[in-house]
C-alpha cells in the first residue's frame, strides 16, 4: 500500500543526536561550531585503555578524527570531538576499542548525523585545527580563481624535433581570498584565526561546488572600505590547499570548552564542584 504524503507537510529537523545499535557510541552536535561530539562507552569492559574514533567518508574510507586518535577512556569512556565533519550531508562515526595490551577490538556499530550549512551571508566556515575556539564564519565576498601548478622538466634533444618531458603530480590549488568584517570585533577575531599559524579547514554550502579545502594563509591586506570612523574591513588573504594534518596524537579540543572557558566561569574549585557536574558533563556538556 502506498504512503501518501501531503505536499503541504513540513519534513522533521534532523535529529542533533544518534546512538549506534550496540549502545557504544554516542554522537551529538554542536550547531554553535559546527562540530561533533563523540562518546564512546566501554565501562563494561575493564580491559579497554583507549579508543580510536573513525569517521566514514562518502567513498567509504575511514577518516581518523581528530583528537580521537587515539583517546584515553578513563573509566572506558572516551570522548572525542570532530571539528571537520562535512556540513550539509549525513556522516557516520565508529568506534574502536584499544585494550591495555595494545590489540585492536572490533568496529561498534555505527552512529549518524547531519551537520547543516551556513544559511546566512556569513556562508563560510574558516577553522582552526589546533584551537576550534578560534573558528569563525566569514563572509567571502568572491570567489577566487583557483591555480594548480604544474611540475614539468622539459629538455630538448639535438637533432629530435620533440622534447624530452618529465611530468610530476599536479599541485593543489592556490588562489586569493576576499574577506569582508563587519565590526572590530570581527576584524580582531580574523586576524587571531589568520595569524595562529595552523592549517584552517574552509567549508562552505554544498551547492556552491567548492569541496572542503585545507588552507594555508599567506599575506594579509587589510583595507578601510568607508570612512575612518566605518569598522568595515576588506581582507585579502592568498592561500595554498595542502593535505589534510596528521591526526596522530593530535589532542582533543573542545571550542568554548577550555580550562580558560571553565576559570572564567567557575575561578576556583570549589566553584566547580558546587555545581554537582561530572569531568564528563563539563566535557561533553551532557
Amino acid at each position: 500500500m502506498p504512503i501518501i504524503i501531503d505536499p503541504d507537510d513540513i519534513p522533521p529537523d534532523p535529529p542533533v543526536e544518534s546512538v549506534s545499535l550496540d549502545g557504544i557510541l554516542t554522537v551529538r552536535r554542536d550547531d554553535t561550531w559546527a562540530g561533533v561530539y563523540l562518546i564512546a562507552d566501554y565501562s563494561s569492559d575493564p580491559d579497554v585503555a583507549q579508543v580510536r574514533f573513525v569517521r566514514v567518508s562518502e567513498n567509504g574510507d575511514e577518516e581518523p578524527v581528530r583528537g580521537g586518535n587515539a583517546a584515553w577512556a578513563p573509566g572506558g569512556v572516551a570522548v572525542a570531538y570532530d571539528h571537520e565533519a562535512p556540513l550539509g550531508v549525513s556522516s557516520t562515526w565508529y568506534a574502536y576499542p584499544i585494550y591495555w595490551d595494545g590489540t585492536v577490538g572490533a568496529r561498534s556499530d555505527g552512529a549518524a548525523v547531519t551537520l547543516p550549512e551556513p544559511t546566512t551571508p556569513q556562508d563560510v566556515w574558516l577553522k582552526s585545527l589546533t584551537n576550534p575556539a578560534l573558528s569563525m564564519r566569514v563572509i567571502v565576498m568572491a570567489w577566487p580563481t583557483l591555480e594548480y601548478g604544474e611540475r614539468q622538466d622539459r629538455m630538448d634533444v639535438l637533432g629530435a624535433p620533440s622534447p624530452v618531458m618529465r611530468v610530476d603530480a599536479w599541485s593543489l590549488a592556490t588562489s586569493t581570498v576576499t574577506i569582508e568584517t563587519a565590526t572590530l570585533e570581527e576584524r580582531e577575531q580574523l586576524l587571531a584565526l589568520l595569524q595562529s599559524g595552523t592549517t584552517l579547514l574552509a567549508q562552505t554550502r554544498l551547492d556552491y561546488g567548492r569541496p572542503d579545502a585545507y588552507w594555508v594563509p599567506g599575506k594579509i591586506s587589510e583595507s578601510m572600505s568607508g570612512p575612518s570612523y566605518d569598522p568595515h574591513r576588506t581582507w585579502e588573504v592568498p592561500v595554498t590547499a595542502v593535505d589534510r594534518p596528521s591526526t596522530v596524537d593530535s589532542r582533543l579540543r573542545i571550542p568554548g570548552r577550555s580550562y580558560d572557558d571553565s576559570a572564567a566561569m567557575w575561578p576556583t574549585y570549589a566553584d566547580r564542584t558546587a555545581t554537582g557536574q561530572s569531568y564528563h558533563d563539563v566535557t561533553t556538556g551532557g
